[in-house]
């Protein structure tokens, strides 16, 4: 590749316009064509081309997007951004880069380190993390001498796109063994190979093709029949009795990869009935035959299940002796170490430094002595032990024993008692940037009863609304402790029902301290909190009390001034009481970093002040007011009933993109002598996550205009909420991460439940006009898909606006990129999907 520089004349403010606009397009005409023949050129064997392109021909009943699956991945094109291929020129310069010596220096450095580690007869857990960090720092330089890549050239670039013919034959050949397996078995596979440019020289290097696999399924094979035959009667009985959990059917086409998922489905059936030793590999036999020539292309499927070696019935093994062992893995070695023992229900417990109560650790081990042995059970316990958050794992180890016995030891080794965690976090709120920090302290077993106890700190800065035209920056400092118990507490029968369940108690209490120009607020809150899992996607969680103090000790002059007017947004700022009692039901069938079909349900219900109801006085409560007396303003108690239903649905379109949809609908009656609901019981609509056309908060109610303060928007609080959302999800290109698009469309808005006098027949639902107050915002983003955490760029732009007049409220045509215009696209920052 040629450097250049740009000679000084060029910026010769004398020279006129139009010779400086030439100048910077035959420059940039000659940076493209430097460009692109540094990504195009690739150097060739004498047996290798230049893929192009490839594609499937004839197919018809095996999807394309199935086939390409098949595709390995260096028999694939280079991915273009237009007409170029940057990804090879990052290769080719992470290549220059690419030092052999140090690499092999590097990988002799770890190595050594590893194969210096102590082995020690007792797992120590500090010295296995250490280990492991070894190996992996040593596998990783290893793997680079193999391929000769670095970390550039294998994570942001791509090797040029090279083929032989054989390699494609390979490719043939194994799409025609795929298209076996499937029940075709007649199929013919063939390619072609097409030069993608007719007019280069056969000299050239860079011999660029298309490559065609020619695929002809011809008719699939159906079972007619299926035929089980077992030798043993206890498993005969055992598989029949489970046909309708049958992966293969009749009527449908030969698959092995059907029949490969019954005979696993065999082997766990046959572990969950005390057969430990049955392998799949071993004992099952399947077996096509095809049928006469009268029914073509039909065949009869026989599972064969034969018996070990010279006996006549497979084994079934019993428990006969369970021992749980939990070593305190900071220990330094296993003297002088204090060492306790325990029984309970015939289970020996060995704890090696941490003591851990035998009550609880008995309610989550499935199996027992004299217990015939079960797989599933066995694979609980592990979840069980490990979901407590006091073990870095757990692992059951078997000994066969004579007389078809079996020794169960529990390994345990115990996580550290006291651990932190940090996290920071940027945001982007009324353009302007701030951001976040917390610190977590985690212990674990303070009280002996596997509890863990967590101390929080975190300190926030943000954007606010000043009064003026200027954004001002918002302080929020926190505290919290909680307890965590991995059960139900306080109900007992309840609690046993629940014990295999994942049962939580969080007792909590937290103080918040956030400070704006306008005001600065008080939150004092304590809160009970049970939950559990209900199935495997389902999680619900009830909390007993949630009670919240709330004192909003100073108020700006020009913002007190707003409240007077304000008289429903009065109440919100001053000193309040606020308890509540309310549960949420969750269904979440999604895949962490997997594409598929899947859906979202959050059903949250809550009764505010629903204590209030008992007493004579229903807008006060004397022992509050008397252990935290106020000197002047008189404090406000909320009564309410709040209901939430969040549904999304996920719904792939390939392997990587998606549309996904959401619904948001709310409905808070506050009721008693406020007629208010308190400020963070609120729906609040607008934002990163919500309709992203609009500022955080700052859409509604209704088609009022929101209360200002200056010329700025408050937060505009609701009653009711109405929310949806579409978004398609399109994957582009990978560099250091994943880079996809999202091009959305959202609607909604908020509303009050009473008459509002300064709004009056605006901010309040009314069934005649709220369908013409609905707020409609489009645009689209840009998503950094890293595995650990998604950075998402939105913008979005107004489409329909309910607060300008009924007949002018599409504002589309309104768009401008100033910012002096109310109508630019809104920016936003944030962490993550929207929904």
């Amino acid at each position: 590749m040629i450097f250049f520089s740009l000679p000084l004349s060029y910026r010769n403010n004398s020279i006129s316009r139009r010779k400086k606009l030439g100048g910077k397009i035959i420059y940039t005409v000659i940076f493209i064509l430097l460009l692109s023949s540094c990504t195009r050129r690739v150097q060739l064997e004498r047996d290798e081309y230049h893929l192009i392109s490839f594609e499937f021909k004839g197919n018809k009943q095996i999807s394309t997007e199935e086939l390409e699956l098949l595709i390995p991945p260096t028999q694939k094109p280079n991915r273009r951004i237009l007409y170029f291929t940057p990804y090879v020129w990052f290769y080719n310069v992470g290549k220059s880069f690419y030092n052999e010596n140090k690499i092999l220096a590097r990988f002799e450095k770890w190595n050594a380190k590893l194969q210096a580690m102590p082995s020690t007869a007792n797992f120590d857990l500090r010295i296995e993390k250490k280990r492991k960090r070894y190996q992996t720092k040593a596998l990783s330089f290893q793997e680079r001498l193999q391929t000769r890549e670095n970390w550039w050239m294998k994570n942001v670039g791509e090797p040029p796109a090279k083929i032989t013919e054989s390699a494609i034959k390979r490719t043939s050949e194994n799409l025609n063994k795929y298209l076996f397996r499937k029940g075709f078995f007649d199929n013919e596979v063939n390619y072609q190979i097409d030069s993608a440019n007719a007019k280069r020289s056969t000299k050239n290097a860079n011999r660029r093709v298309n490559v065609a696999y020619l695929v002809n399924e011809k008719n699939p094979y159906i079972i007619e029949n299926i035929n089980y035959e077992i030798e043993d009667l206890k498993v005969d009985t055992l598989v029949r009795n489970s046909f309708l959990d049958s992966f293969i059917k009749t009527t449908e086409n030969v698959d092995f990869n059907k029949i490969e998922l019954e005979k696993s489905r065999i082997e766990a059936l046959l572990k969950d009935n005390g057969y430990f030793n049955f392998i799949a590999k071993n004992y099952i036999l399947a077996e096509i035959d095809t049928i006469n020539i009268n029914k073509k292309y039909r065949v009869n499927l026989k599972i064969k299940v034969s018996n070990p070696p010279q006996k006549d019935q497979h084994e079934q093994f019993f428990l006969e002796s369970i021992h749980f062992i939990s070593a305190d893995a900071s220990t330094e070695s296993s003297v002088n170490v204090d060492t306790t023992e325990n029984s309970l229900n015939g289970i020996k417990y060995t704890f090696i430094g941490k003591k851990f109560p035998v009550k609880l650790l008995d309610k989550k081990i499935l199996v027992r002595p004299n217990q015939l042995f079960k797989a599933s059970l066995v694979n609980e316990t592990n979840r069980q032990l490990y979901g407590l958050d006091q073990f870095a794992f757990a692992n059951v180890r078997f000994t066969q024993l004579p007389d078809s016995k079996l020794r169960a030891d529990i390994i345990a080794p115990t996580n550290p008692k006291y651990t932190a965690a940090y996290n920071f976090d940027v945001n982007n709120i009324n353009n302007i940037l701030g951001g976040g920090a917390s610190v977590s302290l985690r212990a674990r077993n303070l009280l002996r009863i596997l509890e863990t106890t967590e101390l929080g700190l975190r300190a926030n800065l943000e954007g606010q609304p000043g009064l003026d035209s200027t954004t001002q920056r918002s302080r929020e400092l926190g505290a919290n402790l909680a307890i965590n118990f991995p059960k139900i507490i306080f109900i007992n029968r309840f609690a046993n029902l629940l014990s295999l369940k994942n049962p939580r108690t969080q007792l909590a209490v937290s103080y918040n301290n956030s400070k704006q120009r306008l005001f600065e607020r008080q939150v004092f809150r304590l809160t009970g909190n049970y939950s559990w899992q209900r199935s495997k996607y389902e999680t619900i969680l009830i909390s007993p009390f949630d009670i919240n103090l709330i004192n909003t000790p100073y108020k700006d002059s020009s913002f007190n001034a707003v409240l007077k007017t304000e008289q429903n947004l009065r109440v919100l700022f001053d000193p309040q009481f606020v308890s509540s009692i309310n549960a949420t039901y969750i269904f979440n069938n999604q895949i962490q970093g997997k594409n598929i079909k899947a859906r979202y349900l959050r059903f949250f219900v809550e009764s505010g002040g629903t204590t209030l109801n008992f007493f004579p006085d229903k807008d006060k409560i004397n022992f509050i007011d008397k252990v935290f007396p106020l000197d002047t303003i008189k404090r406000a108690y909320f009564r309410f009933i709040k209901m939430n239903v969040d549904l999304r649905k996920y719904f792939p379109i390939n392997r990587r993109d998606a549309w996904a949809y959401r619904i948001n609908v709310g409905v808070a009656h506050p009721y008693g002598k406020n007629q208010a609901m308190p400020f963070e019981k609120n729906f609040f609509i607008g934002g990163a996550n919500s309709i992203r056309a609009w500022r955080p908060r700052s859409l509604g109610p209704g088609s009022a205009q929101g209360t200002t303060i200056g010329n700025r928007f408050s937060q505009q609080p609701g009653d009711i909420l109405l929310e949806a959302s579409i978004e398609y999800r399109k994957y582009m290109f990978r560099f250091i991460g994943n880079w996809n698009a999202g091009f959305f469309v959202d609607a909604g808005n908020v509303w009050k439940w009473y008459q509002i006098d300064t709004k009056y027949n605006q901010a309040n639902f009314d069934w005649t006009r709220f369908y013409k107050e609905i707020a409609v915002g489009t645009g689209a983003g840009l998503r950094l898909d890293l595995d650990y955490f998604i950075a998402r760029f939105d913008w979005g732009i107004k489409v329909f606006d309910p607060a300008r007049q009924s007949g002018d409220r599409f504002v589309l045509d309104n768009l401008k990129f100033g910012r002096g215009n109310d109508y630019y696209p809104v920016f936003h920052f944030a962490i993550g999907y929207p929904f």
